[in-house]
């Protein structure tokens, strides 16, 4: 699992904010680009709440779709978290090889499978979850309910277009 990239938090600052010493950025302004930065602020976060519980962002985000959609095909995940179908094998293939996720034939299209989470899988779900919880309290940290309540509706709408 790789280490968060940095501890302390980034600052980019609006030019008549800048202090003696402060580097000026031209992509403060840039939505996309502090979506990415944000990103990487939430993958800090995630690596030090989930320390231990051998999940990265990526399986994590396939195991909780499992959790939440008993039966699910590794295609339905590979849209909707915009994976590519190869990237959600190998992340199955993890979650199968920890005991947490098994496969089951589609009784419907027999070269088909379906995604449950096992019994370990539901057990150590409730320990992610929690873990998840703490991430995203780190992550919002700063902001009212509100404005995390603002934030989430506007990112879904983005997401959503």
């Amino acid at each position: 699992m790789p280490a968060p990239r940095r501890s302390t938090p980034v600052r980019l600052v609006p030019e008549e904010g800048r202090a003696a010493g402060e580097l000026r950025s031209p992509l403060n302004h840039r939505p996309a680009f502090l979506v990415r930065l944000a990103q990487l602020r939430s993958f800090d976060e995630f690596y030090r709440h989930f320390a231990g519980l051998g999940v990265t962002p990526a399986s994590f985000s396939v195991f909780a779709m499992i959790v939440a959609n008993p039966g699910i095909r590794p295609g339905a995940l590979a849209e909707d978290l915009r994976i590519k179908p190869s990237n959600v094998a190998a992340l199955v293939n993890d979650l199968a090889a920890a005991g947490l996720v098994e496969r089951t034939p589609d009784q419907r299209e027999l070269r088909a499978n379906l995604l449950h989470a096992t019994r370990k899988g539901r057990a150590a779900w409730a320990e992610m979850e929690a873990a998840a919880d703490a991430v995203d309290a780190g992550f919002l940290e700063g902001l009212s309910a509100e404005e995390g309540r603002t934030l989430l509706a506007l990112l879904r709408k983005l997401l959503h277009r």
